[in-house]
């Protein structure tokens, strides 16, 4: 629509200079001048018009960028054997977790709800992502996240993993 209007409004400054030509018979140095003016400004309407609508192609309209992000949520239920030092190694593993491209937030952390709903889980590991892609394509291949799994998986009784967007 705005390159449209844009011609008709170039064509009408065209049609007018043309009459204006065709209307005076003896053309004085004033009338010169603003023709000139007048050719310039038509020459340069277009030409700025025509970029500026060209560069609104490349801008979407869809009116905002995608700010959910993915969540993550691994509920743990460690094993009753398991040490301080072996909890403290998990720990230490789950944040490095941070290190995988993707991964924009992170928490690892006992439960702390006075509820008594935890259903026996006792930690849970929070992860963010902005896309799918991040969670599926570069995290849970990551030799990163298979070393974690390695080593946390054998102090495990129960493991609920559930991921939603935010």
């Amino acid at each position: 629509m705005g390159r449209f209007f844009f011609l008709q409004y170039s064509f009408l400054i065209k049609i007018y200079t043309l009459e204006k030509i065709l209307s005076v018979k003896k053309i004085g140095i004033t009338d010169r001048m603003s023709f000139l003016i007048l050719g310039i400004f038509y020459c340069l309407t277009f030409v700025v018009g025509y970029l500026y609508v060209s560069s609104q192609k490349n801008i979407t309209y869809s009116g905002h960028k995608n700010t959910k992000k993915i969540v993550h949520l691994v509920l743990i239920d460690f094993k009753p054997t398991i040490t301080t030092s072996d909890l403290q190694s998990i720990t230490d593993s789950a944040y490095s977790l941070q290190q995988i491209p993707g991964v924009e937030s992170l928490n690892f952390g006992p439960n702390t709800s006075p509820e008594g709903l935890n259903r026996e889980y006792t930690h849970s590991l929070t992860m963010k992502f902005s896309t799918s892609r991040d969670r599926d394509s570069i995290y849970l291949p990551h030799p990163i996240h298979q070393a974690f799994v390695k080593l946390f998986v054998p102090f495990t009784e129960s493991v609920l993993v559930y991921d939603y967007w935010e």
